[in-house]
């Protein structure tokens, strides 16, 4: 039998915007990075390294569904954020270094206000694979599969 929560958090997701869903991703993000900086603090290695590795798939994630082509610069840029976040992401790992984790924890929390200031119209809104190119004055709208 399936776990009611379960579904209903599935079906929650299932039903969330774009953007929603790429804010729901960075406050991930940024919950597994508080979480690595207590597990460093506390001494305990494997949780720690846990949360990193979370951190790390929620970025690649991120970055592995930027539309370089209706996305143009912007997601470029996003593209190569996200490529440095997951260099800083390894050499954290292997440093357990709180400097790494205080920035990257910056550059988060900048992309995500970034985020939030976006307008719902401009982005793609998309329920299946297949992208609906949406413009917002005249320009062509970010479009990320998520």
């Amino acid at each position: 039998m399936k776990n009611p929560l379960a579904t209903y958090q599935k079906n929650q997701v299932a039903g969330m915007g774009q953007k929603d869903l790429i804010l729901l991703l960075y406050n991930g993000a940024l919950k597994f990075l508080r979480q690595a900086q207590e597990e460093l603090d506390n001494e305990r290695t494997d949780a720690f390294a846990d949360r990193v590795e979370r951190v790390h798939r929620i970025i690649f994630h991120l970055y592995t569904t930027l539309d370089f082509d209706k996305g143009g610069e912007i997601a470029e840029k996003l593209g190569s954020l996200y490529s440095f976040i997951i260099s800083q992401l390894y050499i954290l790992n292997s440093t357990r270094s709180p400097e790494i984790i205080r920035d990257i924890g910056e550059i988060l929390s900048g992309l995500k206000d970034g985020w939030q200031g976006v307008d719902s119209q401009g982005i793609s809104e998309t329920s299946n694979v297949e992208n609906q190119e949406q413009t917002s004055g005249g320009q062509r709208a970010l479009s990320v599969q998520v």
